[in-house]
């Protein structure tokens, strides 16, 4: 069997950067050591930085309906230079709630992928909630529900959906704003064509008060849920609230809410629309502490592009959504640890474990053990790279994150052994990645 030697990268062990090499053979890992091994092919890490693999549970990448906005191809390419090596695509329009349609984008993304795949079912409503008991059968883990528009999820279908992702061990990603606040506060400021307005419209209170409640039904069914986009400080102290009582709730939260604030929307106007809305510095800096502190345990894209055309429009009708998988890895490597908001461990927690194990998929992937998949960047820690749409691989052709210099973007970047990046340059093929239902049957058993 054909074996590579990654030599000469810093490995995080127990908290501490060793230097050392990674053999692998056959798509896993077989030894991470300080010493060098024979091998069909020798890759030099330069003294580079070398983690695990990034996992986004939370992005729109393909949409059958809706093409021009991603695509696998786009979109996985996007991600490998964000150091993203899994992609879990959520609906973006269409509802994935039939086989048919899970399996149509699952073999999109077998032809497509640069990096391994998954999706995400839903939306889930009463109507639909069996939809759970058919995707799990093709290794579907992951469901949406929202509670309030476009697809909200009623009152009576809650409790259904919950009851049925308990019995099915599945994870409730959630998109958590309360409906009836909305209404009211749409009603206050929709006489308003300015973003501050349509930020205003969707408050934290909103947020809190919705993650509440869901954080109620998983305590009462005992269901696993996920809160999808956390915005605000209001979200984080009802997270921190719901945590204290149940264990199987946990949240994620995006580098926008992480970087720009409503403020932000004066020059951008509504290409920094987006929903949740933009909130406040102290809102910002309330995240950074949750990751911080591991009470937000996983960083996600909601990456959600557009043409420019949906997005020159007045506020209340402007698309909602960013392009942020290119910046993933490097803006949370530049701007948290780098910036010292948080550990590298932290970094890789939210980045790479704390996503794998909410899969049920650690440590196969999410970790460098002997075993583990070979899901590797090697990050460039020493020269940084400027963001631009004329140079980043998404569909669009715009960016907000324009100008932004960052550092640790991929050196090498590995999809099961596979090289996909290599000194900063593609070299990998499309349709290299593999459905994370069927990883099982690779390296260690999950």
């Amino acid at each position: 069997m054909r074996t590579i030697l990654l030599k000469n990268v810093k490995i995080s062990v127990g908290g501490e950067l060793v230097e050392g090499s990674i053999l692998i053979e056959d798509k896993v890992i077989k030894a991470v050591s300080k010493k060098t091994f024979e091998a069909d092919e020798v890759l030099d890490g330069n003294g580079l930085l070398a983690v695990p693999g990034g996992i986004d549970v939370h992005a729109h990448v393909y949409d059958p309906d809706n093409p021009e906005h991603e695509d696998w191809r786009s979109g996985s390419l996007a991600a490998s230079y964000g150091g993203i090596t899994t992609l879990i695509d959520m609906p973006l329009r269409v509802f994935v709630d039939k086989t048919e349609t899970a399996l149509e984008k699952i073999q999109a993304a077998r032809r497509e992928s640069y990096v391994n795949y998954g999706l995400t079912g839903g939306f889930l409503n009463e109507q639909n909630y069996n939809a759970i008991e058919e995707l799990v059968k093709i290794g579907v883990k992951t469901f949406k529900v929202f509670t309030c528009r476009p697809f909200q999820a009623s009152e009576k279908g809650l409790g259904k959906i919950f009851e049925k992702a308990a019995e099915k061990n599945v994870v409730i990603i959630a998109h958590a704003e309360d409906e009836g606040l909305l209404t009211l506060l749409e009603s206050r400021y929709r006489v308003r064509d300015d973003m501050e307005a349509y930020h205003l419209s969707r408050s934290p209170y909103a947020e809190a008060a919705a993650v509440l409640r869901l954080g109620y039904y998983s305590l009462e069914t005992g269901a696993r849920l996920h809160i999808a986009h956390l915005s605000s400080k209001e979200g984080v102290d009802a997270l921190a609230f719901l945590k204290s009582k149940n264990p199987r709730v946990t949240a994620e939260t995006c580098p926008h809410y992480l970087f720009f604030t409503r403020e932000d929307s004066k020059a951008y106007g509504t290409y920094l629309k987006m929903a949740p809305s933009l909130k406040t510095s102290v809102d910002r800096e309330a995240l950074w502490s949750a990751l911080d502190r591991g009470l937000v345990e996983v960083y996600a894209s909601d990456n959600a592009p557009s043409p420019r055309s949906l997005k020159e429009k007045d506020v209340w009708s402007a698309w909602g959504g960013i392009p942020n998988l290119e910046i993933m890895g490097p803006f949370l490597f530049t701007y948290g640890v780098l910036k010292g908001r948080i550990s590298l461990q932290t970094f890789i927690n939210v980045f790479s474990r704390n996503p794998a194990k909410l899969l049920g998929l650690y440590p196969l992937l999410g970790e460098m053990f002997v075993g583990s998949l070979a899901d590797i960047v090697v990050l460039n820690t020493r020269e940084p790279r400027q963001i631009s749409s004329k140079t980043h691989h998404h569909k669009v052709d715009w960016t907000p994150w324009e100008g932004l210099s960052l550092y640790g973007h991929p050196y090498y970047l590995m999809v099961h052994g596979e090289l996909i990046i290599e000194k900063g340059e593609l070299v990998g093929k499309p349709g290299t990645g593999m459905y994370v239902g069927e990883l099982g049957k690779v390296g260690m058993n999950v």
